[in-house]
């Protein structure tokens, strides 16, 4: 008895061709459902496009054997196929596939009492309709009852017929395949497999899983309708229109192949390229939450060491592969030369997207921006930040990236060095680099130096939002000085750690009046857009192939769009 038993193959490479019969294959358990009312199978009719289409392949692809799916057909009938006689004319060893007769009679058995329980309650039905006047005794509650369970055993029993029509047959066929594959001396073979379209899925996750390589070609179908070259005489018989005798016969048929290109499974892999000593775990965490099948940190990152490793990592695997560059930690001078070192690695047709985001940076100040913008326009009538006055405390990375964006916005925007050891000459060199930045269309950014709160209040007293920006942990403004401040103003504080960068907001503040016309929003606030941000952009890098550049400008436009849904 054969037994089922399915092992990739080794030692032999098999590259299966599968093209989609000309009509459904039917199988059921019950044979004669499979052939009621059903011409085309009963004469096992093939149409002449379809042996050219079959033959144009086989010439194409120079097969070393063809199988065809059996279905519900008898011995007698699969070997007068047309198409086994078109295919062994050209020399190629044909078969056809399916389940042994031995187990489709066992799994067949395992249904007999589902079978004979339906045809009761069938039957028992009919007699209660009849004995009704042939009329439904649809208010009789035992004749519910009996439909009822007809309905749910013959569900049961479909899907069961559903699981040995597609999976177990479908390992059956592959297994044929593969013995039949073992019969030859070759090393390297080609296969043809003709089969019913709905187990093109089935076999090729199969084939996958065994070592072989498939493709699919699925059919197109025409059929000409109008001007169309038969005619129908009133007897009812065909005859042809007049044609040149010479020219072959015309049809209403036309047939082609349609190659069936599938989904790349490669795995997606992201190289996080950290410059702190440790690679951010939260970071790890995201990547691998939004899609990819392994990541890779890399700490203590430095430009130098780019182009070796990027270009070790993209000609490893096949053009166009998942493969991405994610670059983070709080060194965001050198996260800058990494980022403009790997874009200047990637070489065509290796290229991939590249993700910046050092410490969270521009994904944090693109939520600043774009949450300050939907609480203004929907809470405070406030359409646009042009024009309007931005104080931004601090000039680490997430204040530098909101002060590019906000110039871009056309605000008139300032950027404060709080830090005691910092230098007005400092704060005025990186409003520069800032500006050039930005471009010339932006509003100017002017850098501000205001170690003191009294020089943070003079510069903030007339400001219409104020972003408070700086290192965790920091007091911006005292209690003292926000009662200084006049004016209705939105404030956004960062810090999560107390003391927080604005005394009286709280991280779950979300436009709450913090102090007579201040509104404030706080960490928590932001918390999720920020994280929804980092999210969708590592998801749509994770499904994108070829060069794509996640930056600030992309955050931006990522964090206005989730927050306006």
């Amino acid at each position: 008895m054969e037994v089922l038993e399915l092992k990739p193959l080794k030692g032999k490479k098999l590259d299966l061709i599968m093209i989609e019969s000309e009509f459904p294959i039917e199988w059921f358990f019950k044979k004669e459902r499979s052939s009621k009312n059903n011409l085309v199978w009963d004469l096992n009719l093939v149409s002449k496009e379809y042996l050219d289409l079959v033959e144009k392949y086989i010439d194409k692809y120079e097969p070393d054997f063809a199988v065809e799916e059996k279905g519900n057909r008898n011995e007698e009938a699969a070997d007068s196929d047309p198409l086994k006689d078109m295919v062994e004319r050209k020399n190629i060893l044909y078969k056809i596939v399916d389940i042994s007769e031995n187990a489709e009679d066992y799994l067949r058995a395992t249904l007999d009492q589902h079978n004979h329980l339906i045809s009761q309650l069938s039957n028992r039905i009919e007699e209660m309709i009849k004995a009704n006047n042939g009329r439904v005794p649809k208010d009789d509650p035992s004749f519910q009852e009996l439909v009822l369970w007809r309905d749910y055993l013959q569900t049961e029993y479909d899907n069961q017929e559903d699981e040995v029509r597609y999976k177990v047959r479908e390992a059956w066929m592959m297994m044929k395949i593969i013995n039949l594959t073992k019969t030859f001396k070759k090393h390297q073979l080609k296969g043809m497999f003709i089969c019913d379209l709905s187990h093109f899925r089935g076999i090729k996750e199969l084939a996958e899983e065994l070592n072989i390589k498939s493709q699919q070609i699925k059919l197109e179908r025409k059929v000409k309708v109008e001007n169309n070259p038969i005619l129908i005489n009133n007897e009812g018989r065909v005859a042809n229109a007049k044609t040149n005798e010479n020219k072959p016969r015309p049809s209403l048929i036309e047939l082609s192949g349609i190659k069936i290109k599938t989904k790349d499974k490669s795995d997606k892999i992201c190289y996080f390229f950290d410059t702190d000593d440790n690679a951010s775990p939260f970071d790890i965490n995201m990547a691998y939450d939004a899609g990819f099948d392994v990541v890779v940190p890399i700490s203590r990152m430095t430009a130098d060491k780019v182009p070796q490793l990027v270009q070790d990592a993209i000609f490893s695997r096949k053009p166009k592969a998942p493969t991405t560059f994610f670059i983070g930690g709080a060194n965001v001078k050198e996260g800058e030369e990494i980022a403009k070192k790997v874009t200047k690695a990637l070489v065509p047709p290796f290229e991939c997207p590249v993700i910046i985001d050092p410490r969270g940076s521009h994904t944090t100040a693109s939520s600043v921006v774009a949450k300050t913008m939907h609480v203004a326009a929907k809470k405070h009538a406030i359409e646009t930040i042009e024009e309007k006055k931005v104080v931004i405390m601090g000039a680490g990375p997430v204040a530098r990236i909101a002060a590019i964006l906000a110039a871009k916005l056309k605000a008139k925007t300032f950027i404060v060095e709080t830090w005691n050891k910092g230098s007005l000459e400092s704060i005025k060199s990186l409003a520069k680099d800032l500006n050039e930045e930005a471009g010339e269309e932006a509003s100017e950014i002017i850098g501000v130096f205001a170690p003191k709160m009294e020089d943070r209040v003079e510069v903030a007293k007339d400001a219409d939002i104020i972003w408070s920006l700086a290192a965790a942990g920091v007091e911006i403004f005292s209690a003292e000085a926000m009662n200084q401040l006049k004016g209705k103003k939105i404030v956004v504080d960062i810090n999560l750690v107390p003391p927080y960068g604005i005394e009286g907001i709280r991280p779950k503040h979300d436009n709450e009046e913090i102090y007579p016309g201040i509104f404030g929003i706080g960490a928590l606030a932001l918390g999720r857009l920020k994280s929804e941000t980092e999210a969708s952009i590592l998801k749509e890098s994770a499904n994108t192939r070829g060069k794509k550049i996640f930056d600030y400008n992309f955050a931006f436009e990522k964090a206005t769009e989730i927050i306006t849904k």
